[in-house]
């Protein structure tokens, strides 16, 4: 299959997509069982790596919050990629382009808040906005998928 051909187009926002989607599971698993900041909260020493090295040590807390970081950043791959493809893309519909490009640039949002979210302790508010754009991110790259798949037929 030719990078140009709309099939691999629509494989990458899948994986896109799908990526994504694991990324906010795996967040809020980390939020929730207590594992933020256990990679440590120094910019850039400990983000985007874990605790200065570029592997976490073997325990759980930080195992999760760098799988978590990995996802991130395989989804973050998988976007641009797709990026790229719709942009090269001459036939593909200006409506799913526009969806790709916000959903990059929501991405980009997504990464710098990331960094935030360690570089404030997890404050409650970064926290939340970090979900937020995450969610809105999933949210624009589903729309595009939809899109790209026609009008439902009835």
């Amino acid at each position: 299959m030719e990078w140009h051909d709309m099939q691999s187009k629509y494989i990458l926002l899948l994986l896109s997509m799908f990526s994504l989607f694991t990324v906010i599971v795996v967040g809020a698993y980390v939020t929730v069982a207590g594992f933020g900041g256990a990679c440590g909260s120094s910019v850039p020493q400990d983000w985007p790596t874990c605790l200065g090295g570029l592997f976490p040590p073997l325990q759980l807390a930080p195992v999760m919050e760098y799988t978590h970081r990995i996802f991130a950043a395989l989804s973050t791959l998988f976007l641009l990629l797709t990026t790229i493809a719709f942009w090269r893309a001459k036939d593909a519909d200006r409506g799913v382009k526009t969806a790709v490009y916000v959903a990059m640039g929501l991405i980009i949002a997504q990464v710098l808040l990331g960094g935030l979210v360690i570089a404030q302790s997890e404050a409650p508010l970064t926290t939340t906005a970090h979900q937020a754009v995450a969610i809105l991110t999933f949210g624009v790259t589903v729309a595009a998928f939809a899109r790209s798949r026609g009008p439902p037929s009835l």
